[in-house]
């Protein structure tokens, strides 16, 4: 028998294999598709399965706990909607909301030194009290049988309104007032709103409407007096208002006083200066006129002519013993001129004012020269 070669360790290659006969006695290496066959000897029967023979974790699913699950389940079904989609109240599910969101706002809370009105609860009566602020105007309605008040409300937001008694009552007082605390009231002064020039008041006797203008926190109509019957106002409260409280002049012979005038007020005066007609190139010069009123503001020059000429103002600031030109005009045949200077330097004789007139070439037979002192 030959000798089997000498092999070197480096030139095998290590395998390993697990291998099993086929039923015609070939070699079958295992793998995932020819798995090791496994042979069951003896009578196998079926085998019971329990929470003692097999334990299981707590809070399987055996039989009893599947029974509470189910009718956990069934509880939580009833309290779905049978759809999607908003719901009446009844038809939703109760919702708490937090205790630090009770106002739809983390730390929500209302200002201080305010009350809701009479009436109103939660954010739709406090969104009401801001439209009522906001709005043009409040009426509040009042009616009492004793001596009481009958309206008593706050002014905030409003400047004024007046108050409508519908029914005085039999020989009963109505006392109008205004405080700024709510506590210690003031007289509070109407007008009659009937009457023209009626005098303010703080009472009232009488139906009627009645103006009343006032900065104050708080208002009220108050029975004084009372005796029998139903006493009502209706009162009405605005944001503006026109002045009401003081004396009305519209009728009547109400007055405020009288005013004492002295001296000469808004008045001028005027000059004819001259009628006569020149002759050619002749010149007319006035008369130096003093501004002897603080009041006079300016001195004015009219000219007419029936042939062409020049019209000047002249002044003095040195009681007329020189004269200076200030202000001219051209005068055309048959036409007019007019001029107006304001007056300057000291009231009094030292400042005077003259007319000057200086005929063209030809003799007139027209002419008519004026001036005066004006106020405007």
């Amino acid at each position: 028998m030959p000798n089997p070669p000498v092999t070197f360790p480096a030139l095998f290659t290590p395998a390993n294999a697990v291998a099993f006969a086929n039923a015609d006695g070939t070699a079958q290496t295992v793998s995932a598709t020819a798995p090791l066959p496994v042979a069951i000897s003896g009578s196998v029967g079926t085998q019971a399965v329990s929470a003692a023979s097999l334990p299981l974790p707590t809070g399987a699913a055996t039989s009893a706990n599947q029974t509470t699950t189910n009718s956990t389940l069934s509880a939580i079904a009833a309290q779905l909607p049978a759809s999607l989609g908003a719901k009446t109240a009844a038809a939703s599910l109760a919702v708490s909301l937090a205790t630090d969101q009770a106002n739809l706002e983390p730390a929500g809370a209302a200002i201080a030194g305010t009350s809701m009105p009479t009436g109103g609860t939660g954010l739709t009566g406090w969104l009401s009290a801001i439209y009522r602020s906001c709005s043009e105007g409040a009426t509040v309605a009042g009616s009492v049988s004793s001596a009481t008040n009958v309206i008593s409300v706050s002014n905030n937001m409003y400047m004024g309104g007046s108050f409508h008694v519908t029914n005085a009552g039999t020989s009963c007082t109505i006392t109008y007032e205004q405080s700024n605390d709510g506590t210690n009231w003031v007289t509070l002064p109407v007008t009659s709103a009937a009457v023209p020039n009626a005098a303010p008041a703080s009472t009232s006797t009488a139906t009627g409407i009645y103006s009343y203008v006032s900065s104050a926190a708080f208002v009220r109509a108050r029975v004084s007096t009372y005796t029998s019957g139903a006493v009502s106002v209706v009162l009405s409260q605005k944001q503006a208002v026109a002045p009401s409280s003081g004396v009305s002049l519209a009728a009547g012979s109400s007055s405020i006083g009288s005013v004492s005038v002295s001296g000469t007020v808004n008045t001028g005066s005027g000059f004819t200066d001259s009628t006569a007609a020149l002759a050619a190139a002749a010149t007319f010069t006035g008369t130096g006129r003093a501004n002897s009123a603080a009041q006079l503001a300016f001195f004015n020059a009219t000219a007419f002519a029936d042939q062409a000429g020049t019209l000047f103002i002249e002044q003095s600031l040195d009681t007329g013993a020189t004269y200076q030109a200030v202000a001219s005009q051209a005068v055309a045949a048959n036409g007019a001129a007019n001029l107006s200077v304001r007056m300057c330097g000291a009231v009094g004789t030292t400042t005077l004012y003259r007319v000057r007139y200086l005929n063209g070439a030809t003799l007139q037979t027209t002419f008519r020269l004026s001036s005066s002192f004006s106020a405007s």
